[in-house]
């Protein structure tokens, strides 16, 4: 097992990433809360195989377990599934020594992060990452939120987790299509951070898919390790540090939205984005064109999208999602773009007709 480091104003806190840690969930939650303390277990009916000896590993620690079960998909990430726990936690009667555990992939994080976040204006909160984005993306970093219907994370706080689990033998029973949109996120850490794990996705995408442990546990590390410490050091978004983990989301965002969030699954989103930030820096001369064939190859080796053509979208649709980014400064859209492989600058007067010629030729309308 290893441990990451991550710093936050409100308490610092580790990563755990190794193998068989979800039997072991009890211990590692007694450097948390006090024994006998409450424990609101937060998931999802598919999240049962590993669900269950994470409750046993906590009620042989002495914790006094309650479970929750949010509906599948996006939509537990609403206000009324929001309220649904919250009133929950108060009829169990959960006090701010107590605590909820949340076990799943983003939307559980999120959703279980957010009600953390102001329930009794504060109680702590634990992710175990089930999905390979959560280890190393959505779980790390403490950003929580609900979806509205004009757009996804318009309500939330940045509420760090008090610990993260990240047991890579889960992901051998991950859907292959949520594998590979799980991978987008990975591709991005090495496009923006480190070339190291860049070089490492080129040359072993069979081993990554064949769902290699070691393979699998070196992106994570790799990937958790980046992500931690841009968040240490610009834990809300002040600084223009963590701007740069947005890199292919701007681009990704609008084409969900015009979407209605269906269709395209996030990461698979991303891809796409990541491209349509490639091809805009190299038309800013931002970065040599040959980046752009490098980053479509890896995405395509792991059989993600690379353009929106199949959907018939409307340029304009997804323009008008985007123009809803709540990261616009002064009304402006700001776009994370490549120079170079493991490197990357934040980009904002972008002309409108640019931006619309980019989507054009991803394939928009």
């Amino acid at each position: 097992m290893k441990t990451i480091h991550v710093r936050s104003s409100k308490g610092d806190y580790k990563i755990l990433v190794g193998k068989n840690l979800l039997p072991r969930a009890g211990t590692f939650l007694s450097d948390v809360f006090e024994s006998q303390s409450k424990l609101m277990v937060v998931s999802q009916k598919n999240l049962t195989p590993y669900l269950n000896p994470i409750l046993a590993s906590l009620k042989k620690q002495g914790f006094k377990v309650q479970t929750h079960m949010l509906p599948d998909g996006e939509r537990a990430k609403s206000e009324k599934e929001l309220f649904r726990l919250i009133q929950t936690l108060l009829a169990k009667g959960f006090e701010r020594k107590d605590g909820m555990v949340a076990v799943g992939g983003g939307v559980v994080s999120d959703l279980t992060g957010f009600a953390a976040s102001v329930y009794l204006r504060g109680i702590r909160y634990v992710n175990v990452a089930t999905t390979l984005l959560a280890q190393v993306d959505s779980a790390i970093g403490g950003k929580t939120a609900i979806d509205l219907p004009e757009g996804k994370n318009l309500v939330g706080s940045f509420w760090p987790p008090a610990l993260v689990i990240s047991d890579v033998r889960v992901l051998q029973s991950l859907p292959e299509r949520e594998l590979s949109a799980s991978l987008a996120e990975v591709v991005k850490y090495g496009m923006i951070r480190d070339t190291e794990l860049f070089g490492f996705l080129e040359k072993n995408g069979r081993r990554i898919l064949q769902r290699d442990l070691n393979a699998l546990e070196k992106i994570i590390l790799l990937s958790a390790g980046i992500k931690a410490r841009v968040v240490s050091s610009d834990e809300f978004e002040t600084k223009g540090e963590r701007m740069i983990l947005n890199y292919g989301h701007t681009f990704g965002h609008g084409i969900e939205g015009a979407l209605c969030y269906g269709k395209l699954v996030h990461g698979e989103a991303v891809a796409i984005g990541m491209m349509m930030g490639a091809q805009l820096a190299a038309d800013l001369g931002i970065c040599p064109r040959e980046l752009i064939w490098r980053q479509m190859k890896v995405l395509l080796s792991f059989k993600l999208p690379v353009s929106i053509k199949r959907f018939h979208l409307k340029t304009e649709a997804i323009l008008k999602v985007m123009m809803k980014d709540k990261k616009k400064s002064q009304g402006l859209l700001r776009f994370v773009l490549p120079r170079r492989i493991g490197q990357v600058t934040v980009e904002q007067k972008i002309p409108v007709s640019l931006i619309q010629k980019i989507i054009r030729l991803a394939g928009g309308k």
